[in-house]
């Protein structure tokens, strides 16, 4: 019988909002530590930093693949919301939650418990290393300086989520066709030079998709699915490039970076996609 992998979780800001952060540690059921992590976020309430730190332990465990986890956090607030108890009404949880909920679905078995803040205390520790650095940024931000350094704000989110053997349905049955009007020809060389093909191109399809959400119009409304492109090299992290309607819809909202985030099993593929602007 395999032994659930254990996530303790914390969250939290200096003000509420205030500068905020998250710490996850990631454990076996006897108490081994397999990896321990932690990030500044900015000025956040507690309540989204206890969020975000979940996102990101359940992120971890799509890429490791783990399959039984348990959750635990000294948040009753998420843990009840998150096992359905207390209903999500702030709008901003509720993006969270609701990717939390997607991640949960690649996992497959989730179970969330609370637990006294003095049995957290490691993760504790982590989200206050996060804290601290946000709180250096911020001061580091309002020294003086013949140059203000740009402030990235979030314009929108996008999330997709994607079959994969949809994906490889369709290639098998169009070819070519599909591929060339979906994908670029990078895209095509890249995914084609993997071994399990299909998991990189709904990868990429996702990550298309959900770069549309985020602009703003969906399929169509004159964005083509080759104006969204996924660029990787090797061993850097998978960008967006946008070019013709993308690139307009983008100027129009007052885009000036994009952020991604791919990550698929044998089966399921999805993507995040931040737009971002430079202040």
């Amino acid at each position: 019988m395999t032994l659930p992998i254990i996530a303790y979780i914390d969250g939290g800001s200096r003000g509420n909002p205030g500068p905020a952060g998250y710490g996850v540690s990631i454990e076996t059921s006897t108490g081994t530590i397999i990896d321990e992590f932690f990030a500044a976020i900015g000025v956040e309430t507690n309540n989204t930093a206890e969020y975000r730190g979940l996102v990101a332990a359940l992120e971890y465990f799509v890429e490791h693949q783990h399959r039984d986890v348990i959750v635990r956090s000294d948040s009753q607030l998420l843990t009840r919301q998150m096992n359905g108890r207390y209903q999500v009404k702030h709008p901003e949880l509720r993006k969270l939650h609701t990717r939390a909920k997607q991640l949960e679905a690649l996992v497959g078995k989730v179970e969330y418990e609370h637990i006294p803040r003095e049995h957290n205390q490691r993760a504790d520790k982590l989200a206050n290393v996060a804290m601290d650095e946000t709180t250096k940024a911020s001061h580091s931000l309002t020294r003086p300086s013949s140059v203000t350094p740009p402030v990235p704000a979030v314009l929108s989110v996008g999330i997709d989520i994607e079959d994969v053997n949809r994906v490889a349905d369709l290639i098998r049955r169009y070819g070519n066709r599909f591929t060339n009007r979906i994908f670029t020809n990078g895209e095509i060389d890249y995914c084609r030079r993997r071994r399990f093909f299909a998991q990189h191109f709904a990868g990429r399809f996702s990550a298309k998709e959900a770069a549309m959400k985020a602009l703003g119009t969906g399929r169509g409304n004159g964005v083509l699915w080759k104006d969204i492109e996924v660029v990787r090299t090797p061993p850097g992290p998978p960008t967006l490039k946008l070019v013709g309607g993308a690139r307009i819809r983008a100027d129009k909202l007052g885009v000036t970076d994009t952020l991604l985030s791919i990550t698929h099993t044998a089966t399921t593929a999805m993507a995040h996609v931040s737009l971002i602007h430079h202040t």
